[in-house]
């Protein structure tokens, strides 16, 4: 398996003192440099396996790393495959299935159900930007190298094994529009019917624990979908050295899954290791204030719920932070 390794994640600062997760930044990419996309919304080199088996973005807080071919050099076939994640834009929702095919999906496949990349807004609200790219990702059963989405993290340290927050994701328009009406290979969805994303964090000795929300589901006579960006919640993966994603569906075959694999995501977010303002905190210190942030970069004075960096502020003017979960 062929890795890129170098440094570099753009920080969101989830207060002026520190920076409590640290952020994928499609808009800081290191391999490639730049990012250029085709009118189908799709970036340009998607094919491209010679030089982007792997994809990486960040700044000195560190690097994240995306497998885009992980089967390597080749694996495109000429153009025309891909696995893992692609870079897009725009956010095209337009259903290009037709009655009893799917073949215009394969060239449009650039789109996003959302409406274009997350943006996180300062009061911790979420909208989506069509000038803003995403991340298409396709899930493979066929891939040998390895898990087809793979995300790894390395901090300004060289260090590999993170701890995931989590990440935003809504549906691509391929399987969405398939759980709909169905699709060239995907029947409509039906009263107790999933179409369910996986995430699987493995530790250092192959360990994995899972994570998993559902993009469709059809209940109580009602298709619901997350279309979008909704915040999937991956901290109880715990500390990993990798995040891969698979797709489950209850309309599936002899052959795997008939709904389309592809899901939407952007903004993958990791817990910042970053030492505190304090490491050492004597008895006599005075407790001045307690801050409570949420991953979103929220503050409050009490503990939002799932997980807050603590910061407690001492009468001497030192801080100190700590992870909790509520």
């Amino acid at each position: 398996m062929k890795k890129f390794f170098t440094f570099a994640a753009s920080a969101l600062m989830a207060s002026t003192m520190w920076a409590g997760v640290v952020t994928l930044d499609l808009n800081s990419p290191a391999n490639p440099a730049t990012l250029e996309y085709g009118e189908n919304g799709v970036w340009t080199e998607c094919y491209n396996d010679v030089d982007y088996t792997w994809l990486e973005f960040g700044d000195n807080n560190g690097m994240f790393m995306l497998s885009h071919l992980i089967d390597g050099e080749g694996a495109s076939w000429g153009g025309y495959y891909w696995d893992g994640f692609t870079p897009a834009i725009g956010g095209d929702q337009t259903d290009y299935g037709m009655p009893g095919s799917s073949a215009s999906w394969t060239t449009n496949f650039g789109g996003c159900m959302a409406g274009g990349g997350c943006v996180i807004n300062e009061d911790g609200t979420v909208t989506a930007d069509p000038d803003q790219p995403y991340l298409v990702a396709y899930y493979s059963n066929w891939a040998m190298e390895g898990p087809s989405n793979q995300v790894m993290f390395m901090n300004k340290d060289g260090k590999m094994a993170f701890t995931p927050a989590g990440v935003y994701v809504c549906n691509h328009p391929w399987p969405y529009y398939g759980c709909v009406h169905g699709d060239g290979m995907a029947r409509a969805f039906e009263e107790g019917d999933y179409f369910e994303l996986i995430a699987h964090g493995v530790t250092a000795d192959g360990t994995e624990t899972i994570a998993s929300i559902n993009l469709v589901e059809f209940t109580n006579g009602q298709l619901n979908a997350l279309n979008d960006w909704t915040f999937f919640d991956l901290s109880s993966l715990g500390e990993v050295e990798s995040v891969y994603f698979t797709l489950n569906s209850t309309d599936s075959g002899a052959y795997g899954m008939n709904t389309a694999s592809y899901f939407c995501m952007d903004k993958f977010q990791v817990l910042d290791d970053a030492p505190t303002a304090v490491e050492n905190i004597g008895a006599d210190k005075q407790v001045a204030g307690v801050q409570y942030v949420n991953l979103s970069g929220m503050t409050s004075d009490k503990p939002f719920d799932g997980m807050n960096v603590v910061v407690t502020t001492f009468t001497d003017g030192t801080t100190s932070t700590a992870k909790v979960m509520k």
